[in-house]
């Protein structure tokens, strides 16, 4: 339900507006709108609220201070409960100095772990090319003897070995030796050896080429090969103990000071707001005033409590304006509890226009309806409601599942009652144990199912035009109102014809149907213009498209039936059930997943469409995070 809502105007002499920002702070109902420009512009008593220059930098301040907690809690880890301390804005100072000392311990701590992690890599990194070169150096009789340099070629570039080998022979007269190694997949491992004295021609060489040089870090320059390998061997096994020993001092850190960062940073972004708040505002030389919305229901509760804070020194007004015509109005949607979770199928969607019709009772109707026709089946529908009410239990802290969980477990109970009106309790085994449709059996009565459902099609498509009268008329859309009533009508009347001719209603309806088929396609042609006739045509597809319901409820009995059919062919009763219990699993997993999806769509497409107008905006109330 789409709540009413008032235009609020407050004001009160200039030097209390920060009492007046506060106040509708902690009231938190009125979503504060810019006061327009021509009330500033009229007669040249209002202008915008100067901010002043200690506002702008108490403001920068505030700024740098929520910066320097976003970075500090993104050095932490977030603790797995949260529960942010009430900070005041006087308070923020303290906090911020108590919080700086944590500051600095955390970016030494998260620094020697970037820095620990960094080394490990490189640790790695060096220790797979040393024992690629090590059976190579050794044939070279050891580092002693040759100055040996260790270089890596992409193996994508290994034409460059056969240069490097030419340029090397020409710089040493060809006292070198040159060797190669596949250290992966992409990599050559190249170790060449000459005689010191051509160390800077050689290093020359390869500074000019596209050729990574193997360096070792500076505190392994200087050892023999297998020292260094024993001693990085040693360092890698002791650094992720060293990095555990910084995450348990960044984890203590956090649990013992984010609720205080977090508490902080909320502080700071109310502190933010209300400066915010100062940028819609307008001033007089003594007054000031601010505009917004409010919920209708609110209103009293707002003006009684300036009454007490102020004593009439700071005043609350409504506002004369046409809401009716006014898309800039917020909308507030409020609707009781047992509706509330299938306000889920409206986040998809934007939020519907003020004035005009919220869906979320009519889909709270028809999705558990259209469901539970689709699927009727008691065992499937218990086994459904228990999987949604598990669902619903683990995922209660986030409510967009918790939600979907709730719809789910309404629908499956009325695919239970719809399974006990049929007499289907996991295909026919309900009948096997004496169970019987009370209404009909649906494979025996396919073409009763179709009239259900074709006039269950009916009823919701002229519903959803009837409801787009009501928006338009609630919006004060004269003629869009009309014209939504001449295709009621027409498709009132065009179905009349339909049933008088097939003989379905008596033959005495048809010329009155007939004529009011015609008098209401002309004034739907006049009012709206060559796509009248088309949304026509589109209304009977879209009660025809109803027959899916009959279409997929049908095939999911069906394979029930095959489940049963197929556990009873083998001889032995266990592997009967297991058979059977694999086709129900698989039958029951689509019962969830397609009954789903053609509801959704008979409430998104065939239903929406005829009255549904997005493109409103959300109530954001003005209030403390």
């Amino acid at each position: 339900m789409i709540k009413k809502m008032l235009k609020a105007r407050i004001i009160g002499p200039k030097s209390r507006i920060d009492e007046a920002v506060k106040a509708l702070h902690s009231a938190a109902v009125l979503h504060i709108e810019t006061v327009p420009e021509e009330d500033i512009g009229n007669g040249g008593l209002l202008r915008r609220l100067p901010i002043e220059a200690e506002r702008v930098r108490e403001r920068e301040e505030l700024e740098k201070a929520r910066d320097a907690l976003k970075n500090l809690a993104a050095l932490l880890p977030e603790p797995p409960v949260v529960r942010p301390v009430r900070v005041e804005a006087r308070e923020i100072p303290r906090y911020m100095g108590d919080l700086a000392h944590i500051g600095e311990r955390a970016r030494e701590l998260r620094a020697r772990k970037d820095a620990l992690s960094e080394e490990l890599s490189s640790l790695g990194k060096y220790e797979k090319l040393l024992r690629g070169f090590a059976p190579i150096v050794s044939r070279l009789g050891g580092l002693k003897n040759f100055e040996v340099t260790g270089v890596t070629l992409e193996r994508t570039r290994e034409d460059i070995a056969g240069l490097l080998e030419s340029e090397v022979s020409r710089i040493t007269e060809g006292a070198y030796r040159i060797l190669t190694k596949d250290l992966d997949a992409g990599t050559i491992g190249v170790v060449l050896a000459y005689p010191k004295h051509f160390d800077q021609q050689v290093k020359t060489l390869l500074a000019g080429r596209a050729i990574g040089e193997v360096r070792l870090p500076d505190e392994y320059a200087d050892m023999a090969l297998v020292e260094a390998l024993v001693l990085m061997g040693r360092r890698r096994a002791l650094i992720p103990g060293l990095v555990s020993d910084i995450d348990r001092e960044l984890s203590t850190i956090s649990l013992q000071w984010y609720d205080e960062i977090d508490g902080t940073a909320r502080a700071i972004d109310n502190a933010l707001d209300e400066f915010g708040a100062f940028s819609y505002a307008a001033a007089s030389s003594f007054a000031f005033i601010i505009e917004g919305w409010v919920p209708a229901e609110r209103y009293g509760a707002l003006k009684e409590e300036f009454r007490r804070s102020f004593g009439g020194s700071v005043m609350v007004s409504i506002m004369e304006t046409d809401l009716a015509q006014d898309d800039s109005v917020p909308v507030l949607i409020r609707n009781p509890w047992f509706i509330r979770p299938f306000e889920v199928f409206l986040s998809a969607l934007p939020p519907p226009r003020y004035g005009s019709v919220d869906p979320t009772l009519y889909v709270a109707i028809f999705f558990p309806a259209f469901f539970g026709l689709i699927v009727a089946d008691m065992g499937y529908g218990a086994v459904t409601m228990a999987l949604a009410l598990t669902l619903r239990s683990r995922l209660k802290e986030r409510k967009a599942y918790r939600d979907i969980a709730t719809v789910l477990a309404i629908a499956s109970a009325s695919a239970i009652v719809f399974g006990f009106l049929f007499g289907e309790f996991f295909g026919d085994l309900g009948e096997r144990l004496g169970l019987h449709p009370i209404i009909f059996h649906r494979i025996e009565a396919l073409t009763t199912l179709i009239y259900v459902t074709i006039g269950i099609g009916v009823f919701h498509v002229l519903l959803g035009i009837a409801l787009g009268i009501k928006s338009s008329i609630a919006r004060k859309k004269n003629k869009k109102a009309a014209a939504k009533a001449a295709f009621f009508l027409l498709v009132v009347s065009f179905l009349c014809v339909l049933g008088a001719t097939t003989g379905n209603l008596p033959g005495e309806y048809l010329m009155a149907a007939a004529v009011v088929s015609a008098l209401s396609f002309a004034a739907l042609v006049l009012l709206e213009g060559i796509l009248g006739p088309v949304d026509f045509l589109e209304a009977l597809g879209n009660i025809v498209s109803y027959v899916r319901i009959m279409a997929v409820g049908t095939a999911s009995v069906v394979m029930a039936l095959v489940a049963n059919k197929l556990g009873s062919i083998p001889e032995s009763l266990a592997i009967g059930v297991l058979v059977a219990g694999l086709v129900h699993v698989l039958n029951l997993l689509l019962s969830i997943l397609s009954p789903s999806i053609q509801s959704m769509r008979l409430q998104y497409v065939e239903f929406f469409s005829k009255f549904y107008e997005g493109g409103g905006r959300r109530y954001r109330p003005f209030r403390r995070r």
